[in-house]
């Protein structure tokens, strides 16, 4: 019996989940508090962004009402190839990062090839390099003038030109799909995992050949997760602002997110340009995102889970069984260890030193020594722990108490709670940049140039991540467990502080690591907001890089930020596995008692 049966079963007039009044006064109080900072968030910068595209930049605040904005910015010629270069760019970077984590999450999820547990901790890992840094890395092998791969093919080819050129679509297209393809993975892992192999021996027996049974079967059952995953890798293809930056500006090969930021610091800056660029951008973020929930909406329509005896089986591979798992490891190699080794190779020289030409001159330490010496990187070191680690603290208190409230409050406005915190996702990390800029030069708040406008940045970008580790912490604590607290005496407050929250704590701890890591490594939004005294790690890297220094102190100071990453993810997989045999054991134990 429950809780709330056994209260009900002793005073059938008294319902728990209709408590007095001043019992639900602090929860009410406490949801029209957080809908307030989600508002503030997620909108005022986004109607500061509407009223800079429709009004007339004074210098002084917004102007008179008008649509000059728009007709300068899409009026030019420039705007077609704009448009054309954001779309392929996007839709090119989708399919291939999601063939090849698509691959990746078939070999791991559905096979008996070796090394799946390697295999999905290299794809959760890879998260902690940042794009800038990958992006950096690759322009060292594939230049055509100054990359090792391309020159070891030219030695060992007789080639008289390069190859391959990083500098074109083809090589931003594959700079991204190398960043993202572990995204593909984890989107389309969990689709393969619970897809019951029977309906595909069923085509088997009636004679159909598995390259039958694949496009006919297989393939239409994932059809939810395939189209949610290309929707949403799509959208951070036209949010992607690293590999546009650093290899795209010098190919001259524009997209939006390179033009809005362009935009903002032209002489005198033209921030109702950059708004009305943005407002595009932010419309076709929209749209995708539109699409993506119709598109997950009736996935229960291709659900093979049933009530019914069920076990996910895996397809023996044989003698492919290692070959298969050689090739992923290539993959792997390839996309991720090349980079890294590279980014690690030329750390220890001051010069450009191309592995495996030549004789390479003595390797050093002296980029090391000369990043850690120099001032603005210890400031922006701070900078970056201290307001990251701010935002994350801020946005995964704030998305607790949301994720609570949402999940256990009898007010039917609860639900704008998770709608407010999810909104970020879709919204472009430069246009959130770009926003709270336009908002914060107007509003007499004093945050513009300081550290503060960084933290609302990022505790905005961190919204979305809080709000799904702590809603799914949630749902799986049972009610019964509050229902007792509350039996007891406890007040709201106090179930939440002393029930809930040690219960949560893993799943915070997990979201806190999360969101931290992602806000040490955002450049998109940072870009727009920094000032003198408040560099950042992203964005000295990119200074560094696009002021022509040492390409030595360049990869000194990626190595720098990538390895305190690597080992913060590492520990979150870390907790995440442990989180995973506890709740195992918790759910073996229940079976076995009950």
């Amino acid at each position: 019996m429950s809780g709330a049966q056994y209260v009900a079963a002793i005073d059938p007039a008294r319902d728990v989940f209709r408590l007095p009044r001043w019992r639900w006064r602090r929860p009410n109080l406490l949801l029209i508090v957080c809908v307030v900072i989600g508002l503030w968030l997620v909108l005022v910068p986004l109607a500061g962004l509407l009223l800079t595209a429709f009004t007339e930049d004074t210098g002084l605040g917004f102007g008179a009402f008008t649509f000059d904005n728009f007709v300068e910015a899409y009026s030019s010629e420039r705007m077609l190839p704009l448009i054309g270069n954001s779309l392929i760019y996007a839709s090119g970077t989708a399919i291939v990062t999601f063939a090849i984590g698509g691959a990746i999450a078939w070999v791991v999820e559905r096979t008996d090839a070796p090394g799946s547990t390697l295999f999905h901790n290299l794809a959760l890992i890879s998260f902690a390099i940042p794009g800038l840094l990958l992006a950096m890395a690759w322009i060292f092998v594939l230049s055509p003038n100054i990359g090792w791969v391309n020159a070891a093919l030219k030695s060992a080819f007789g080639l008289r030109a390069a190859p391959f050129n990083i500098y074109s679509m083809a090589g931003m297209i594959w700079t991204l799909s190398s960043h993202y393809f572990p995204l593909a993975y984890l989107i389309l892992g969990p689709a393969l995992r619970a897809l019951d192999v029977r309906m595909e021996e069923a085509g088997v027996v009636s004679g159909a050949r598995y390259r039958q049974v694949l496009p006919k079967i297989t393939l239409p059952l994932l059809r939810p997760a395939i189209l949610s995953g290309l929707l949403l890798l799509f959208i951070m293809g036209l949010s992607s602002y690293e590999v546009p930056r650093v290899i795209g500006l010098p190919a001259r090969i524009d997209v939006f997110t390179t033009a809005i930021q362009n935009a903002t610091v032209e002489t005198p800056p033209e921030f109702g340009v950059a708004s009305a660029l943005s407002l595009t951008l932010l419309g076709v973020c929209l749209v995708a995102v539109y699409f993506y929930r119709r598109a997950t909406r009736n996935a229960e329509a291709f659900a093979t889970i049933t009530g019914k005896g069920y076990m996910p089986t895996r397809i023996a591979l044989g003698r492919w069984r290692w070959p298969v798992s050689i090739g992923i490891v290539g993959v792997f190699l390839i996309a991720l260890g090349v980079p890294l080794f590279t980014l690690a190779w030329q750390s220890f020289f001051s010069n450009l030193s191309q592995p495996f030409m030549n004789s390479p001159p003595s390797a050093t330490l002296a980029n090391y020594a000369y990043i850690l010496r120099y001032p603005i990187f210890l400031d922006a070191v701070r900078t970056s722990v201290l307001v990251s680690a701010m935002a994350a603290t801020f946005a995964v208190a704030l998305t607790l108490v949301m994720a609570w409230i949402a999940r256990r409050s009898a007010s039917r406005l609860a639900w704008l709670l998770d709608a407010l915190a999810s909104a970020p996702i879709a919204i472009p990390s430069v246009i959130i940049g770009a926003s709270i800029l336009f908002t914060y030069l107007v509003i007499p708040i004093g945050v513009y140039d300081t550290i503060w406008i960084l933290f609302i940045a990022y505790a905005t970008l961190a919204l979305p991540y809080g709000m799904r580790f702590a809603s799914n912490g949630i749902a799986q604590i049972h009610r019964e467990l509050e229902e007792a607290a509350e039996i007891s005496g406890a007040l709201p407050g106090q179930v939440l502080w002393r029930v809930v929250l040690p219960l949560l704590l893993p799943f915070l701890l997990a979201a806190w690591i999360y969101t931290f890591v992602l806000s040490v490594r955002e450049l998109g939004a940072s870009i727009f907001l920094i000032g003198p005294g408040t560099n950042v790690l992203a964005t000295i890297s990119l200074t560094m890089w696009e002021e022509g220094g040492s390409y030595g102190a360049v990869a000194a100071l990626g190595i720098l930020q990538i390895a305190p990453l690597l080992l913060i993810v590492a520990g979150l997989r870390y907790l995440e596995t442990r989180v995973h045999r506890r709740t195992r054991g918790g759910s073996a134990m229940a079976r076995s008692t009950g």
